[in-house]
């Protein structure tokens, strides 16, 4: 399967990359320390073109494939990884209440083109302390009574569950039962609460925290799916495919400022750069980030064939965040003391590397995919 990146194709991500260095890095430390200024670039992104990327244009998106906004997130993450991630969260489960889900009501379409031009903000809730990476595993449940749905239960570590218009709740259909549905819960339901705001290494900008569902009444037209497991998994091999863009934007970012910076320190009477060692190092880094950025571009390709996707997106999230987290702790290393700066741009690189690492299925869990694929076609021999 061929890969060719189209003129519209290459002018979205130059579009993306620009943008990315010119306003989101200059701003980059800053937006670490408010949620305001984050809330506003945020904004900017959008009447930028950034934000809606999958939603249809007849929904008042770009109408955009997966290829074209991996693209776009890669150099948006080249300017500042974290508001490249925060605008794909939304863009993701955006398009998945807009294109996923058969047969929702009127009320849930209306407000689809207020997601796509980011005046709406949602959350997607779906990890619970208790079950983790394993969705199947989810306590969370909701009744189905003549008012509506009850849900009970709670969600952890939600990125901007406090701040959310809108809420994607994956939870059983009964206390004791087997399946899953997907509900959209409005900002203010009663019964609905964020618990806390932890601080992250990283992400702060955003509100991270618990949502506690106590008897929180949902209308029966905000039902999203009765096969809320399947649509979790799509909606995890779709985060399978941006997540590595991002962290193929990071790591070139970290590259070029390591070699900037190495260029302009002296050493022994020579450029560090001169080093043949460090010649080597960033050689090495290059070329596994160059791999990386095609895994990222084949996997999407695949996600626009309607190809199964699930194997080479595990595939693609393991490869892509492993190295951008080598790269970001190598170049730490050469940057020296300054890579040991918390204020430092190598040190933040190297901080959603890690976050990279644990979204949307750890390193771990994409093993047990890709080896399980493996052992199911010689197993069937």
């Amino acid at each position: 399967m061929s890969i060719m990146l189209s003129k519209e194709d290459q002018a979205l991500y130059e579009k993306a990359l620009n943008y990315g260095k010119n306003v989101l890095y200059p701003a980059g430390l800053d937006l670490e320390k408010s949620s305001e200024l984050t809330r506003k670039m945020f904004l900017d992104m959008a009447k930028n073109g950034f934000c809606g990327l999958g939603i249809p244009k007849e929904m008042g998106g770009k109408g955009y494939n997966y290829l074209k906004s991996a693209l776009i997130y890669e150099g948006l993450a080249y300017g500042d990884g974290m508001m490249s991630f925060i605008m794909q969260l939304h863009n993701n489960i955006s398009m998945e209440i807009a294109t996923f889900y058969e047969g929702i009501s009127e009320e849930i379409k209306a407000i689809v083109p207020g997601l796509a031009d980011g005046t709406k903000t949602t959350a997607f809730a779906l990890t619970e302390s208790v079950s983790g990476c394993d969705p199947s595993a989810t306590s969370s449940y909701a009744e189905l009574r003549d008012d509506g749905y009850h849900i009970f239960g709670k969600k952890d570590w939600i990125a901007n569950g406090k701040d959310a218009d809108y809420y994607n709740v994956m939870v059983k259909d009964g206390k004791d039962s087997k399946n899953m549905i997907m509900l959209l819960v409005d900002k203010g339901t009663q019964g609905l609460k964020f618990l806390e705001n932890r601080e992250r290494l990283i992400g702060n900008g955003i509100s991270c925290g618990s949502l506690e569902f106590d008897n929180c009444i949902v209308p029966k037209d905000r039902l999203l799916s009765n096969n809320g497991f399947k649509e979790a998994l799509i909606a995890i091999d779709v985060a399978r495919v941006f997540t590595p863009a991002i962290a193929v934007g990071i790591a070139q970012r970290a590259i070029d400022i390591t070699a900037e910076y190495l260029s302009s320190r002296v050493s022994f009477g020579n450029p560090i750069i001169k080093n043949q060692g460090v010649q080597w190092e960033l050689a090495d880094l290059s070329a596994k980030i160059e791999a990386a950025r095609w895994l990222v571009y084949r996997t999407a390709s695949v996600m626009d064939s309607g190809e199964p996707v699930a194997s080479i997106a595990a595939k693609n999230k393991y490869f892509g965040t492993e190295v951008a987290m080598e790269t970001t702790v190598k170049c730490a290393q050469l940057f020296g003391s300054e890579g040991f700066m918390k204020d430092s741009r190598i040190s933040k690189l190297l901080y959603v590397a890690k976050m990279l690492q644990i979204v949307d299925g750890t390193t771990e869990i994409q093993k047990i995919v890709i080896g399980r694929d493996i052992s199911r076609k010689f197993l069937k021999k």
